[in-house]
């Protein structure tokens, strides 16, 4: 899935040394938190980092994949995706940083982050590259 996930919105190339350090990060040292929906196949996943601003001891969540695979696009699972991120910094008492970096379909999960979570606080631009390794 982490593969089908950069071919969509990848900005630079894949290591998947590092992709290993922060699933294993998160799992075995508290780094942060992830869900799956899904079984055989899995469906959709997230994963959220606990992180710190450099200018901050302070933890926040962050956003580091949230992935619907296409044949399950038509479901809930990118709401309930959403759901779970605003749970889990509920439930850790810190904020949570989720956006979206993609050139594909971008204005319709716009609409659908500003639904479930409020009116953005910011933007992201590219400049001198794009999202996708199709």
């Amino acid at each position: 899935m982490g593969r089908e996930l950069h071919a969509e919105n990848g900005l630079t190339d894949l290591d998947e040394v590092a992709i290993r350090q922060a699933v294993e990060g998160a799992i075995l040292h508290g780094q942060g938190v992830a869900a799956v929906i899904g079984r055989n196949p899995i469906e959709a996943g997230i994963f959220l980092g606990l992180r710190h601003y450099w200018y901050s001891s302070q933890m926040h969540l962050e956003e580091m994949l949230a992935f619907v695979r296409p044949q399950f696009r038509k479901s809930d699972n990118a709401k309930a995706l959403l759901e779970f991120a605003k749970e889990a910094a509920v439930k850790l008492g810190v904020p949570l940083l989720i956006g979206i970096v993609s050139n594909d379909r971008t204005k319709q999960k716009i609409r659908l982050y500003q639904r479930r979570l409020g009116e953005p606080a910011g933007a992201y631009f590219l400049y001198n590259a794009k999202t996708g390794h199709r």
